[in-house]
């Protein structure tokens, strides 16, 4: 591994090329790239873990099926992105997944969050992934070229996903009045953590300059809210008739975008710190998952 003049890199990617792990690229883009693409692998994989109890308590066997399906694509997910940090030459798969287990590692916030109904179950499905396609679907430009690829099949992949999870809104939206409280009850509870599943403010987000520079990134957090909004969220609850919890929402066009009530940031980076309703919860079941499987790592002769 060795460094290439900074500006020379910086130029092709700035300029829309993709490279390839086998080129010559510099140590600071492999790190910026790992870190970013870490943190992806660990959401894939920790977003398996909200959604679990719904495999079981799934009112149709056609739900359960659809939902344990879900959750195996998200674990699938993680291991192609896991294998894609690899090829940086930087940490093994075994060296983040142990990161992550020892809490040393971030993962998407909003997955900190209980998932206590199954109304819950439909909204992370259709809107978290939602909003999962539009961050994603972003990054299929992004310069890392082994990034982009696995990005293209996990997208296509999150498209069913939210199909799946519209499917239960629509269900929900026509159904009895308890089944459409139980619709509005999760909204109302994840609207704030969804906005937020985007990261921090641009002006607050400490790595994206970076990401941006390097072609990693090529919308920014605010960016990605933006559309997210316009495009999916608000027209999706509008059309099953959810009442959106904010009533100061509105679209601003002068300026051009959705203004809202300031989001929690102080909460959010709490969150991210740890303090978040079901942090300890996850990694500890992550560990325990990791732990208990270990005899078939070692039977597959890869531990």
């Amino acid at each position: 591994m060795s460094v290439t003049a900074p500006q020379s890199f910086e130029d092709r990617v700035q300029r829309g090329e993709q490279v390839e792990p086998t080129e010559d690229l510099p140590l600071e883009y492999r790190e910026a790239a790992q870190r970013m693409i870490q943190f992806h692998a660990n959401s894939e994989i920790v977003g398996t873990l909200p959604e679990r109890r719904w495999i079981k308590q799934a009112p149709t066997m056609r739900r359960k099926r659809a939902i344990s399906a879900k959750v195996q694509d998200e674990a699938g997910h993680a291991q192609v992105l896991y294998r894609v940090a690899e090829t940086l030459g930087l940490n093994s798969r075994d060296e983040m997944v142990e990161e992550l287990i020892e809490g040393e590692a971030k993962y998407a916030n909003v997955f900190n969050y209980e998932a206590k109904t199954w109304g819950d179950a439909g909204y992370i499905a259709c809107f978290i992934d939602g909003a999962a396609m539009f961050r994603q679907g972003s990054l299929t430009a992004s310069s890392y070229a082994p990034y982009a690829r696995g990005l293209r099949k996990i997208c296509y992949e999150e498209s069913f996903h939210v199909k799946h999870g519209e499917d239960i809104i629509r269900s929900l939206a026509t159904g009895s009045k308890a089944e459409q409280e139980l619709l509005q009850d999760a909204v109302d509870r994840w609207w704030e953590p969804t906005l937020q599943f985007f990261g921090p403010r641009d002006a607050d987000s400490t790595h994206q300059d970076e990401l941006m520079r390097w072609g990693l990134k090529v919308k920014t957090n605010d960016e990605l809210r933006q559309e997210f909004l316009e495009e999916f969220y608000v027209p999706k609850l509008e059309r099953y008739g959810i009442e959106i919890p904010d009533d100061d929402l509105h679209y601003d066009e002068e300026a051009g975008r959705w203004e809202y009530t300031p989001l929690d940031w102080d909460r959010f980076f709490e969150v991210s710190r740890g303090d978040g309703p079901m942090n300890d919860e996850r990694l500890s079941v992550r560990r325990e998952a990791y732990e208990d499987n270990a005899w078939v790592r070692r039977a597959a002769g890869v531990n």
